[in-house]
C-alpha cells in the first residue's frame, strides 16, 4: 500500500500522553488490549509512531509522558523517550502537565500530542493532521464536526503554543484547549488553528468502561478498514479469544457522542441559512366572540377554552414500564456489587417496546438469576424484575456463559422500583387534566391524546390569524407507538403505547402558521424509514423542516442515526446536555439538484423529551429559517426568598453543564411561572412527567452553570 507523502515540520517530536490513574476502568487505559491488534493502547500506538520515527517525521523522537510508577508497567523500546509526570511538582493540572514536563525537556520542538484513550487514530490520521498544519500556525487541533469545539489531545503545538500554555496554567488556567484557543485570539476555526477531520471516530476517545466497550464493538465491525495499516503487523493475542456473545443478542449501540450545551446547539442552528423573510408583522389578531359550545378534535382545540372539565380516559403510563434503554433486573441481585467486587449475570432475553409481555412459562423457564435487555417503554418481564440500570452504567462481557447466553458486569447495587416507571403514576383514570375556562395549548393537547381523550367541548377566544409560512414533514417510529384513533379496544394493550407527540407537534405547527405533513408510520423498519424519509426529502412541495420522533437513543431498535448518515444526511450535532431530551439529533439534508437544505431534526421518543426538544429546538429552527431572533425565551427573575429555596431543593442536585426543563403554572399576580403554586406533590414535579402538564402554563429551563450558578428561563405554552 502506498501513503501518501508526509510532510516535513521542523524539530517535530511526538508525545503519548498516558494520562491519570484510570480507576473507572479497572486498570490502566494505557494496558487496555487494542480490539484489532491486540497489543496494549500504548504499544499499538508506539508502532504507528515508530513507523513514521523511521521515516523521518519524527526527527526529535517519540515520548511517553506518564507518571514514575506507570513506567514500570511498560515495555518501552530503548529508543522511546520517558518523561516523569510529576503531579506533586506541576500541581493538579491535568494533562498540562506531562505536556509541560515534555516541554521541558525540549524547548525548542514542535510537539504532536496523542491520548492513549484515542483508539480509533491510524496513520492516515496522524498524515492528515501534520499535512494540514502550516508552517507559520502556532497550534493545529482537529475539529468536532458536531459542535465545532477542539481536541486538544491530538494536535501539532509549537513552542510559542506551548509558552501560551505555561503562562495560562500560571494564571490557574491549565486547559489546553483554552491555550490554544488564547494563542489564536480567542477563537479556534477552519484555517485559523482548526482542522477538519475526515472521520470523527480519530477524536472519539474510550474514557469510561462504557465509552471502552462502544469502542470495541465498533472497532469489531470494522472489516473493511482495518484500524492497523498493512505495514504494521497486528501482534496476536497471546491465548485464544474467548467465545463470543451470541449474535441473536447484539450490544446495545454504538458510540454515544460528548453531549454538547443547550447553548452550544442553540449557536448551531443560528447558523442555519435563513430561507424566509421575516413575516411575523403580517400575522393580524382576529376577534371571536364567546360562542356556543362546540366539540372538536384536540388538535383544532389550540387557543381555544374548555368549556367544561375534562376526565382522563387512561391512566398515564399505561402500564409498568421501563424509563431507560438497560437491563431489568431482581434489585436483590446486586446489593453487593461494586467495582472491586462486580457481579455477572446472563441475558435472560430481551423486550423491545412494543412487544407483548413474555409468557410466564418462558419467564419461569429462563430463571430469575439473570437480567432481561429492556428497551425505553418496554414492559417488565415479571414482578420479581423490580429495576432497571441503565445501558451506560453496565458493561458487557466479552465471554458468554456456559449456556452460551452474554454476560453482563454489574459494578454497583441498584434499588428496588430504580428506572420504573408504574401505571397511573402520574394521571390515574378519572382525574382532572383540564379546568372549565382552561386555555389549550399544544403542551395540553400532548396531555389529553396521552391520556385518551380525543376532541373536546371549547368556546373560541381572540387569537393571531397566522399566514402560511411553510411545510414541515412528520415521520413517527417505533412499533409500539399507536394513534388513539387505531385503538381497537378501549385501553391499549401492554407494549402499546399512544401517539401523543404528533398531534402536539402539529399543534404547535399550526400554531405558528405552518402545514403540518404527517407522513406514514415506520414502526422499527429500517428500511421503511430510510424510504420515508427519501420521499419526505423529494417531495415536489418541498419541507422547510422534517421532525421525526424515536430512534435516536442507544435502544437496540434505534437506528435513525445510522439510516440518515447512510442517506448522506450530515450530523450538525447529535446529544445535548439537558433534561428530558439529551439524545435530541440535527442532521442536513443538501438535494444539489434542487440548491435547498432542508433541516432534520429527530426527537426522542420520550413524550416530555420531545415536547422540550420541539420547544426549544424545533421553534428555534423555524424562527431562524424566518430569519426572525429566537427571542421566546425569557429571564426568570425569582421574586421571594421561598421560592430561591423551592428552586434550590428542586436544582440542587443537577449536574454542571445540564439543561433541565420544568412544566410548572403561571401565578396569576406576577404572570411569570412559579414553583409555589405548583400542582399536586413530587410525582409532578420531575422533568419528564406528562403529568406536570396538568395545570400547567409555561416551560422554565434551568441552565446548572460550570460555577454551580442556576440560570433560570422560560416560555408560555
Amino acid at each position: 500500500m502506498a501513503y501518501d507523502a508526509v510532510p516535513t515540520v521542523p524539530r517535530l517530536a511526538a508525545l503519548v500522553l498516558l494520562g491519570g490513574k484510570s480507576s473507572r476502568m479497572g486498570r490502566p487505559k494505557a494496558l487496555l488490549p487494542h480490539p484489532k491488534t491486540g497489543m496494549p493502547l500504548y504499544k499499538h500506538h508506539l508502532r504507528v509512531l515508530e513507523e513514521l520515527e523511521q521515516e523521518g517525521v519524527f526527527p526529535e523522537g517519540v515520548w511517553i509522558s506518564g507518571r514514575g510508577d506507570q513506567r514500570d508497567e511498560l515495555e518501552l523500546p530503548e529508543a522511546i523517550h520517558y518523561v516523569v509526570d510529576d503531579p506533586a511538582k506541576n500541581g493538579d493540572i491535568g494533562p498540562a502537565s506531562g505536556i509541560l514536563q515534555a516541554f521541558d525537556q525540549n524547548p525548542d520542538a514542535t510537539w504532536l500530542l496523542l491520548a492513549v484513550d484515542l483508539p480509533f487514530v491510524t496513520r492516515s490520521a496522524i498524515v492528515h493532521l501534520l499535512q494540514s498544519h502550516p508552517t507559520d500556525s502556532p497550534v493545529s487541533l482537529f475539529l468536532h464536526p458536531s459542535d465545532g469545539n477542539p481536541e486538544p489531545l491530538f494536535s501539532v503545538w509549537t513552542p510559542r503554543a506551548l509558552a501560551q500554555l505555561r503562562e495560562n496554567c500560571k494564571k490557574g488556567k491549565s486547559g489546553p484547549c483554552r491555550a490554544a484557543k488564547d494563542v489564536w485570539g480567542g477563537k479556534i476555526v477552519e484555517g485559523c488553528g482548526g482542522v477538519k477531520v475526515l472521520e470523527e471516530n480519530w477524536i472519539t476517545d474510550a474514557d469510561t468502561p462504557e465509552e471502552w466497550e462502544r469502542a470495541i464493538a465498533s472497532l469489531s465491525a470494522v472489516k473493511a478498514a482495518p484500524l492497523a495499516e498493512p505495514s504494521i503487523p497486528p501482534t496476536p493475542p497471546a491465548s485464544p479469544p474467548p467465545p463470543q456473545a451470541s449474535t441473536s443478542l447484539p450490544v446495545f449501540a454504538p458510540i454515544r457522542r460528548q453531549p454538547i450545551s443547550f447553548t452550544a446547539a442553540i449557536d448551531a442552528i443560528s447558523r442555519l441559512e435563513p430561507r424566509k423573510a421575516n413575516i411575523a408583522s403580517s400575522s393580524k389578531h382576529v376577534e371571536h366572540q364567546p360562542t356556543s359550545v362546540t366539540s372538536v378534535p384536540v388538535e383544532q382545540a389550540v387557543g381555544c377554552l374548555a368549556s367544561s372539565f375534562i376526565y382522563a380516559r387512561f391512566p398515564h403510563p399505561l402500564h409498568d414500564n421501563s424509563a431507560m434503554d438497560g437491563y431489568a433486573i431482581p434489585s436483590s441481585l446486586l446489593s453487593s456489587a461494586s467495582p472491586s467486587s462486580p457481579v455477572e449475570l446472563p441475558v435472560l432475553g430481551r423486550i423491545v417496546a412494543g412487544d407483548s409481555p413474555p409468557l410466564l412459562e418462558e419467564v419461569e423457564a429462563a430463571g430469575k438469576v439473570g437480567c432481561w435487555e429492556i428497551m425505553t417503554g418496554a414492559v417488565f418481564p415479571s414482578d420479581e424484575f423490580d429495576a432497571v440500570v441503565k445501558v451506560e452504567d453496565a458493561w458487557r462481557a466479552t465471554a458468554s456463559d456456559a449456556a452460551g447466553r452474554p454476560v453482563v458486569v454489574f459494578k454497583a447495587p441498584v434499588v428496588a422500583g430504580q428506572n420504573r416507571r408504574r401505571r397511573g403514576e402520574q394521571v390515574q383514570a378519572g382525574e382532572i387534566v383540564l379546568r372549565e375556562g382552561e386555555l389549550v395549548s399544544p403542551e395540553k393537547v400532548l396531555l389529553l391524546v396521552a391520556t385518551g381523550i380525543s376532541s373536546v367541548s371549547v368556546r373560541s377566544v381572540r387569537f393571531n390569524q397566522l399566514p402560511r409560512r411553510g411545510r414541515v414533514g412528520i415521520i413517527a417510529t417505533g412499533k409500539e407507538v399507536i394513534p388513539l384513533s387505531a385503538l381497537s379496544s378501549a385501553e391499549p394493550s401492554p407494549g402499546q403505547v399512544v401517539d401523543c407527540v404528533t398531534p402536539y407537534l402539529c399543534a404547535v405547527l399550526r400554531s405558528r402558521g405552518y402545514e403540518a405533513t404527517v407522513f406514514s408510520p415506520s414502526g422499527d423498519s429500517t428500511s421503511s424509514f430510510a424510504s420515508t424519509v427519501s420521499t419526505a426529502l423529494s417531495s415536489s412541495s418541498p419541507l422547510d423542516l422534517l421532525l421525526t420522533t424515536a430512534g435516536v437513543s442507544l435502544g437496540v431498535t434505534d437506528h435513525l442515526p445510522t439510516t440518515l448518515s447512510s442517506l448522506g444526511l450530515r450530523e450538525i450535532f447529535h446529544g445535548v446536555s439537558i433534561r428530558p431530551g439529551g439524545p435530541v439529533m440535527l442532521t442536513l439534508h443538501a438535494n444539489e439538484t434542487a440548491g435547498r437544505t432542508t433541516p432534520v431534526l429527530s426527537l426522542p421518543g420520550n413524550p416530555m423529551a420531545s415536547a422540550a426538544c420541539m420547544r426549544s429546538f424545533g421553534c428555534a429552527i423555524l424562527m431562524q429559517l424566518e430569519g426572525e431572533a429566537d427571542g421566546e425565551w425569557k429571564k426568570l427573575e425569582v421574586k421571594t426568598e421561598e421560592e430561591e429555596r423551592a428552586w434550590a431543593d428542586l436544582t440542587g442536585k443537577m449536574r454542571k453543564g445540564l439543561s433541565s426543563f420544568f412544566a410548572l403554572p403561571v401565578d396569576e399576580k406576577t404572570g411569570e411561572p412559579s414553583l409555589a403554586c405548583r400542582m399536586i406533590g413530587e410525582r409532578r414535579a420531575g422533568p419528564c412527567a406528562v403529568g406536570s402538564l396538568v395545570g400547567a402554563e409555561a416551560w422554565v429551563r434551568v441552565d446548572a452553570g460550570p460555577d454551580g450558578s442556576r440560570q433560570k428561563y422560560w416560555c408560555k405554552f
